[in-house]
């Protein structure tokens, strides 16, 4: 069982992240889970100057830029709330109760990226992609090393959600703080 507390906040909360910054991620190492630091996107084999911040879930565990991190890298990213901009209009996506979640994450060194899948009913509206958001029942199967990639298929594809909510917060971009 995942003994992270993740409500217990050991990093200086930021309104909004921007890649290559450290974010704190959950990770498996020797055994147990551990939280750390992590730098947001993965470099691109292609170009080392770009960031790779996202991975679609559908073909990340076949895609040579992902495949090792799939296999033996997989993580938790803690957060409490996420950006998505249709329009030109920021709008904040969270948990009615404000509760802190888990995106679906891949490392690779000390570099992460997130997963993604196709929208939902509720994102449709607002984004043509999602990130994957992990229930907490399902930690530590996604951290699990000894799962198959059948098994995590069913975690890491989008599911109903009835208890989010979507804030319209702005029209300008933040600096992380």
């Amino acid at each position: 069982m995942l003994d992270v507390d993740i409500n217990t906040n050991p990093w200086q909360p930021r309104l909004n992240i921007a890649i290559s910054q450290s974010v704190p991620v959950i990770k498996t190492a020797a055994g147990q889970p551990r939280l750390l630091m992590a730098d947001w996107g993965f470099k691109a084999p292609w170009d080392p100057a770009k960031r790779i911040f996202n991975a679609m879930a559908e073909t990340a565990a076949a895609k040579p830029t992902f495949r090792a991190a799939f296999n033996r890298g997989r993580c938790l990213m803690p957060a409490d709330g996420f950006y998505e901009w249709p329009g030109k209009k920021a709008t904040l996506i969270r948990f009615a109760d404000e509760r802190v979640f888990c995106f679906a994450g891949l490392c690779s060194g000390n570099q992460v990226t997130m997963l993604t899948c196709a929208p939902n009913e509720f994102m449709q509206p607002i984004h043509h992609r999602m990130p994957v958001i992990l229930e907490s029942d399902q930690w530590d199967r996604w951290l699990n090393p000894q799962a198959t990639s059948e098994e995590l298929k069913s975690i890491i594809s989008p599911r109903p959600w009835s208890d989010v909510v979507a804030t319209p917060v702005g029209t300008i971009h933040h600096d992380a703080i």
